[in-house]
């Protein structure tokens, strides 16, 4: 999966990259203000930068609206995800390009576009640089909470496979979304396997937070981590109908997120 970890911490890689583009935009418009006396623009750097974060999350929330009005707080859940990188430019460059006119200090228009082309490229490059894991559905078997075992692979309908534990509160946080959005789409199959727990505490869990037991699967020994390569939880990966990974996201995620996944995976067929 294109997870890292630091030390005991696992980030999602398309994310690093995102953070590290920002810090790049940031350095390169300080290293130009310096060396060409482009006067006071990398003070701007930052209202610049978190210029781009809101433009680019509110692009994303109004491209996905319908998901968001069912719960509209989610939108200011920044840690789950989604930008769109066309509205963070627009909004960034207009907002900032429009002060810096009424303010009289053109000078600092030149090394903010530079380095946000810098920043931009850069995060393009490692994008595309990223390739899709080679993974497929494995061939094992999970244990359902009756202690029945279920094969996992061979279903030949589109999977959303979710790795979660009790004890993992992003997990908790997006369970009640994820058995929402099982329930509306019959032709997906939710499985969510439980890493490393006892039926009686998954069962109690699921009692306490009113959810639905269906799809709920135990992998005892968390076998599924190793095959998949999945380095923290929870860990989203959704899978053609063929059984093979479309895409993978590692980190809480947002209702909008998975769909586009899903989405993606039904094209795809």
């Amino acid at each position: 999966m294109n997870a890292l970890t630091i030390g005991p911490f696992a980030f999602d890689a398309l994310r690093l990259a995102a953070v590290a583009a920002i810090l790049l935009f940031t350095s390169a418009v300080g290293f130009l203000a310096r060396r060409r006396g482009w006067g006071d623009a990398k003070n701007w750097a930052t209202w610049a930068a978190l210029s781009w974060l809101v433009g680019a999350r509110a692009g994303f929330v109004l491209s996905n609206i319908a998901d968001y009005a069912q719960a509209p707080l989610d939108a200011l859940k920044f840690w789950q995800g989604g930008f769109s990188v066309l509205a963070g430019w627009i909004t960034a460059f207009g907002i900032i390009g429009l002060v810096a006119i009424v303010r009289r200090n053109k000078a600092v228009i030149a090394p903010l576009l530079i380095a946000g082309v810098l920043a931009g490229s850069m995060h393009h490059g490692v994008i595309s640089a990223i390739p899709p894991p080679a993974l497929s559905l494995p061939q094992m078997n999970l244990l359902a909470l009756d202690d029945t075992s279920v094969a996992l692979a061979g279903r030949d309908r589109i999977v959303v496979l979710n790795l979660w534990a009790t004890w993992c509160p992003p997990c908790r946080r997006e369970m009640p979304m994820m058995t929402e959005l099982a329930a509306i789409m019959p032709d997906v199959e939710f499985v969510f396997a439980n890493q490393g727990e006892g039926a009686g505490q998954i069962i109690r869990f699921l009692i306490a937070e009113h959810l639905p037991h269906e799809g709920m699967l135990r992998d005892p020994e968390g076998l599924l981590m190793d095959a998949l390569g999945a380095v923290g939880l929870p860990s989203t990966l959704v899978f053609d109908q063929r059984g093979t990974l479309v895409q993978a996201h590692t980190g809480e995620i947002s209702r909008a997120a998975l769909r586009i996944m899903i989405d993606t995976a039904k094209v795809s067929r």
